[in-house]
């Protein structure tokens, strides 16, 4: 007779002997399906046990280190600020939202501990990125969240000033389309991703109670009231990534990729209810990276990846007045502060290129790897 049996079991997770490194993997599912508000992809590293945020930066802290000993390489490539010790564009730390789109990204690892030597210029954590490529199949997606005041009841503290709805607004949107341009050999994936977001800032006079009532001090008052007006902080940003893989023949494959970030922080360089207008300025960031890998299997035993990228960071901060800096105080009191922002205005631009090869060699139940990595960064800064 003919029978026929279904055997389920279960079994732990298989160590891995090969290695001693400590990571997590966010796979391609979870970054579509999991919520993170304000569509940063790093924030996923947070599923990683011992990562929490770090409160002086903003950055991902590991272990109680501090963001910035964090490296960030994506498709293979540094994508670190050596200047400020941040990702590129400073991303995630309070200023710009980010440089590379959630849909840009098809999986990525995170290595807090015991990493390859390849991934090293870091003392805390290696997050490693990789972007998405086109396929065989032509496929699209588009997205949008929005949220604004008109959407918003009024909040307990404007109706019990008897004052409007405060000015908010929050629209992120854009898309990826991928596909061949020839099917099995070469193939594209583009992503455009918009972010429009206005945010009050709150400023007024706080006069303590003490303050004197005498003709001089009125008219002092009176000389600050028209630089206390509230003001909006706009964080405006367009993210542009095009991919293209090409299989030169089954053993050899190219692979390019262009990114482009554009963020314009209004009144982003300093705020506050005791800052004027004057007292802040736009803070830019303009990022361009172009980032190329040949991959080269030669027999069954050797792989070579050459990689080479061309990056830069520009970070220009503006200000708002030519006035000197003053800090206007009444009884040790900070009563509003007006004038040029001390830091601003300001420049830091860091051109990179970067060449590096790794070769892998598999012999038995032995795998050797090498090879080198050559970083040059210039880097321009101007603080007043």
């Amino acid at each position: 007779g003919v029978s026929e049996s279904v055997t389920v079991s279960g079994a732990g997770a298989v160590v891995d002997t090969s290695s001693a490194r400590i990571g997590v993997n966010v796979s391609p599912e979870e970054l579509a399906n999991l919520p993170v508000n304000g569509r940063n992809f790093i924030d996923f590293a947070l599923l990683t046990p011992g990562v929490t945020r770090d409160v002086r930066t903003g950055d991902i802290s590991f272990a109680g280190q501090r963001g910035t000993l964090n490296s960030l390489v994506v498709d293979g490539a540094d994508n670190n600020n050596t200047f400020f010790g941040q990702t590129v564009g400073r991303t995630g730390s309070g200023r710009a939202p980010y440089q590379f789109s959630q849909d840009a990204v098809k999986e990525f690892q995170v290595n807090s501990n015991s990493f390859s030597a390849e991934y090293g210029r870091a003392g805390g954590a290696v997050i490693n990125v990789v972007t998405k490529s086109g396929t065989n199949d032509l496929h699209g997606s588009a997205f949008e969240f929005y949220r604004d005041q008109a959407l918003n009841a009024n909040n307990a503290i404007n109706v019990l000033n008897n004052r409007p709805k405060s000015p908010y607004h929050y629209n992120q949107f854009g898309g990826t389309l991928g596909g061949p341009s020839r099917p099995n050999r070469d193939f594209f994936f583009f992503n455009y991703d918009g972010q429009r977001n206005t945010q009050p800032n709150l400023v007024f006079l706080n006069l303590p109670s003490n303050t004197p009532t005498d003709a001089a001090t009125q008219q002092g008052i009176a000389l600050l009231e028209p630089l206390a007006d509230s003001w909006n902080r706009a964080l405006d940003q367009d993210v542009f990534l095009i991919k293209t893989d090409h299989e030169l023949n089954d053993t050899n494959r190219l692979s390019f990729r262009y990114n482009q970030q554009n963020f314009t922080g209004e009144g982003f360089e300093n705020g506050g209810p005791q800052n004027s207008s004057q007292h802040t300025g736009a803070s830019l960031v303009k990022t361009n990276t172009f980032n190329g890998s040949w991959t080269s299997i030669f027999g069954t035993t050797v792989f070579n990846e050459l990689r080479f990228q061309w990056a830069r960071d520009k970070e220009p901060g503006l200000a708002n007045s030519v006035n000197p800096e003053a800090v206007v105080q009444q009884s040790g009191t900070t009563v509003l502060t007006i004038g040029r922002n001390n830091f601003s205005p300001r420049e830091t631009t860091i051109k990179r290129w970067q060449v590096a090869d790794t070769v892998t060699w598999l012999r038995g139940q032995h795998k050797l790897k090498g090879g080198f990595d050559f970083q040059f960064d210039d880097i321009l800064n101007n603080f007043p």
